[in-house]
């Protein structure tokens, strides 16, 4: 993905996250349906597993920056969920 691109994808993860601001936050299949909107879909990125891949990849790196942050520390790696930071809705506002 060109960095312009990978831009935009990070900037819908946020905007999907920011329309959930609620505790527990949404989950990587959540995410996943919701980012349809915003034109990313499964077959962009080869397969689900690739799609999944992709976002968490980029929720770790958003969380790295300090925009998201992991909303519930349960006992399965599968079941992890992500919420918006104070800093995420800050750079959204910013970017418009």
């Amino acid at each position: 993905m060109k960095a312009e691109e990978l831009e935009i994808f990070r900037m819908a993860i946020l905007r999907v996250l920011d329309s959930n601001r609620t505790r527990f936050g949404l989950g990587l299949p959540a995410i996943a349906v919701h980012l349809v909107r915003f034109g990313f879909v499964t077959g962009t990125f080869g397969s689900e597993k690739d799609f999944s891949s992709a976002i968490a990849d980029e929720l770790q790196y958003l969380g790295d920056k300090g925009f998201v942050e992991e909303a519930l520390k349960l006992v399965s790696r599968e079941n992890r969920a992500w919420r918006i930071t104070a800093a995420g809705i800050a750079l959204l506002d910013q970017r418009g």
